[in-house]
């Protein structure tokens, strides 16, 4: 079943005196607490724009495996008289809870060039397994054409299921994977695709997506040319590099080419997905949503995959940073190893 609704791209957004551009992550697709347990109420899934909906280009909705029509439900994401995308609400009754697991798409087709694809996840909550907030990871060449992998690449994807639980397996696609264990391990570029650990007679239970890079992680595919160029921008606070753009893109909160500075934040609205002239997104804004974007996954175009706000982290992306850490998924210690502000690394009283 496929949802629409419609997109375009915008530039620079006047706030009070100042210009200020966009968040720097364009269309993506957000999950409001990807792993749900048996008795869990209904969910939401965004898909939003950082600019405002034109009239031309469309979003539709998908799901591997579809979703029964009675038990979806779609809105409008709304700033003003502006809109920045969709809202997906599923609910579904006990005995229908297991169609809800899987991978999500949102796909945004413009008039006149090829579609983008984000994707989202949602599984089920068990003891059985804890997949440790992973739902994506991202592996580079060594080099231009290399069959090996480079060393920032993500080459071991460690989970943990309960000793002496047999019946779990990987597969890559409808492939079987042999002698796995908890632990997948990636070694080459085409190692690249959806991993699924499954239970067996019982489905899917839980989906990893691996992307691979194009070039190695200091450089970027130029389609003009038809090569691997050297990167001359420098992502910061979490921001990845563009596959075929020597830029990046954000997570969360931050803002221009490198991610070097945040939304502009102010005590009534601090935790801005989206501008809108004098309106912003948050996600206390949006139906189903709460004020610091707890138990939201983000996941971007391109090479970032998905995470946490700022933050956040664990499977739920609803586990507060601890003391002394900061940014997405938690990776950050505050300067001089001293309490900071949780989502922007900034000194408490800075932030406001």
């Amino acid at each position: 079943m496929a949802l629409s609704i419609l997109l375009v791209l915008a530039v620079f957004i006047t706030k009070g005196d100042a210009e200020v551009p966009p968040p720097a992550q364009g269309f993506h697709l957000i999950s409001n607490t990807p792993e749900r347990g048996k008795n869990s109420d209904a969910f939401y899934l965004y898909a939003l724009s950082t600019s405002p909906l034109g009239e031309e280009d469309r979003v539709e909705f998908e799901k591997d495996g579809g979703l029964p029509s009675e038990i979806v439900q779609t809105g409008d994401i709304m700033a003003g008289t502006d809109r920045h995308g969709c809202y997906l609400k599923v609910h579904a009754p006990n005995q229908m809870k297991s169609v809800r697991y899987g991978r999500y798409k949102a796909n945004l087709i413009p008039p006149d060039i090829e579609p983008l694809t984000a994707y989202s996840f949602i599984k089920p909550r068990t003891d059985k397994l804890d997949t440790q907030g992973v739902y994506t990871a991202t592996i580079y060449p060594l080099e231009v054409g290399s069959t090996k992998l480079h060393a920032d690449s993500v080459t071991d994807i460690g989970v943990a299921w309960r000793p002496g639980c047999l019946k779990m397996v990987w597969c890559k696609g409808t492939a079987r994977i042999k002698n796995t264990g908890p632990r997948l391990k990636l070694s080459c570029p085409e190692d690249a695709g959806l991993y699924t650990i499954r239970r067996k007679r019982r489905g899917t239970f839980v989906q990893i997506l691996v992307t691979a890079a194009d070039c190695p992680p200091d450089m970027y595919w130029d389609d003009v040319d038809g090569m691997c160029k050297t990167r001359t921008v420098n992502c910061v606070n979490s921001g990845v590099g563009r596959n075929n753009a020597d830029s990046c893109i954000c997570p969360p909160f931050f803002i221009v080419n490198d991610c070097s500075f945040t939304v502009p934040p102010s005590a009534e609205s601090p935790y801005v997905l989206a501008f809108s002239g004098p309106e912003d997104i948050t996600c206390g804004g949006l139906p189903g949503g709460n004020e610091k974007c707890k138990g939201f996954l983000f996941c971007y175009l391109d090479l970032y995959g998905c995470s946490c706000a700022p933050g956040w982290y664990g499977n739920n992306c609803d586990r507060p940073c601890q003391k002394g850490r900061w940014g997405v998924n938690c990776k950050n210690a505050c300067p001089d190893g001293s309490d900071c502000n949780r989502f922007f690394g900034m000194e408490p009283e800075e932030l406001f």
